[in-house]
C-alpha cells in the first residue's frame, strides 16, 4: 500500500514532508487512482514498461482502487495495493496474453469472457483465461 511506500509518521515533529498523517495518505491514494501510474509499485510500474517496450503504449483500463476486493469475496485485491494494472492493447490482445504467459513470472495474468481487458499483477504466479468477472 501507498503508506508503506511513502512513510506516514504521525509522532509529534516527526512528520512526513508530504504526507503528514494517514488521512493524507488515503487522500493522495485516492487521488492517485484510477487510471494513474503513479500509485504503482516500482515492481507494477516496471511490468507496465516491459509491455510497453513490447507492444507501445497500451490503453490502461484501471490501476489503483483503494479498498478494492476481489469479486465475489472478502480478499483484497491487488489494486487496492498497487500491484496489479488492468489494459488493453487493441488488436492485439492474444499476442498480448501469449507474451505475458511466456515472459512473466512473478505474478498473475487474467483474461475474462465479460470483458475485453487483460489484468496482470504482482505477486504468485498465475494463468486464468476467460474467467467469469464475478459482475453482474
Amino acid at each position: 500500500m501507498l503508506a508503506a511506500a511513502v512513510p506516514c509518521t504521525v509522532n509529534a515533529g516527526n512528520f512526513h514532508p508530504v504526507l503528514k498523517n494517514r488521512a493524507m495518505a488515503s487522500r493522495h491514494l485516492a487521488a492517485a487512482s484510477g487510471t494513474s501510474v503513479t500509485c504503482l509499485t516500482w515492481e507494477a510500474r516496471a511490468l507496465l514498461n516491459r509491455i510497453r517496450a513490447q507492444f507501445g503504449n497500451v490503453e490502461i483500463v484501471s490501476t489503483c482502487r483503494p479498498g478494492a476486493r476481489i469479486a465475489g469475496t472478502n480478499h483484497l485485491s491487488r489494486h487496492a495495493s498497487g500491484q496489479a494494472i488492468d489494459f488493453r492493447v487493441p488488436g492485439k490482445k492474444g499476442q498480448v496474453v501469449r507474451w505475458l504467459i511466456a515472459n512473466h513470472h512473478n505474478g498473475g495474468v487474467m483474461t475474462y469472457s465479460d470483458m475485453d481487458h487483460i489484468h496482470v499483477d504482482i505477486g504468485p504466479h498465475f494463468v486464468a483465461l476467460n474467467r467469469p468477472s464475478g459482475r453482474t
